[in-house]
């Protein structure tokens, strides 16, 4: 399976988070290859870039500009953030549990559907602050369906 994160920070969230993806700083430096996942940080997502990124699942900041979707072909897009209209995001932030909230159903890249809930943020992932909790948790979670 291919997933990448990009993004300044992204191998060291790979790292952090435990994640089995290649990590690229630049849209560019992950081109010429067709992802399975494609999770974009923050800052990747608002670099201007539309080159050769093909990728069957993308993740990427909600607010992020809709057109970028269709630069990379993506049959699936979720969107995570703390806006009620993101697929992925926090819905406890306060107190020892911190849980991650799947507002509409998802496929992962094997196929699965995992409907809306609630996933408390453990280990690795709940030591993650906002939006790289969120962004290492959808790519698990797209990546395998596995449990956090």
């Amino acid at each position: 399976m291919d997933i990448a994160v990009v993004g300044a920070a992204s191998r060291a969230l790979c790292l952090a988070a435990g994640l089995d993806a290649a990590a690229f700083p630049t849209l560019a430096r992950a081109s010429g290859r067709r992802w399975d996942l494609l999770a974009l940080t923050r800052d990747a997502a608002r670099t201007p870039y539309c080159g050769d990124v093909p990728a069957r699942n993308l993740l990427l900041p909600g607010d992020s500009d809709p057109s970028f979707a269709l630069c990379t072909g993506a049959l699936q897009v979720v969107g995570y953030g703390f806006s009620p209209r993101d697929t992925l995001t926090l819905s406890c932030v306060t107190g020892a549990e911190r849980l991650l909230c799947l507002q509409r159903s998802i496929i992962t890249t094997l196929g699965t559907v995992i409907e809306p809930q609630e996933l408390p943020l453990t280990g690795a992932l709940g030591a993650l602050e906002g939006e790289d909790a969120l962004l290492a948790a959808g790519t698990l979670l797209l990546s395998s369906g596995a449990p956090l």
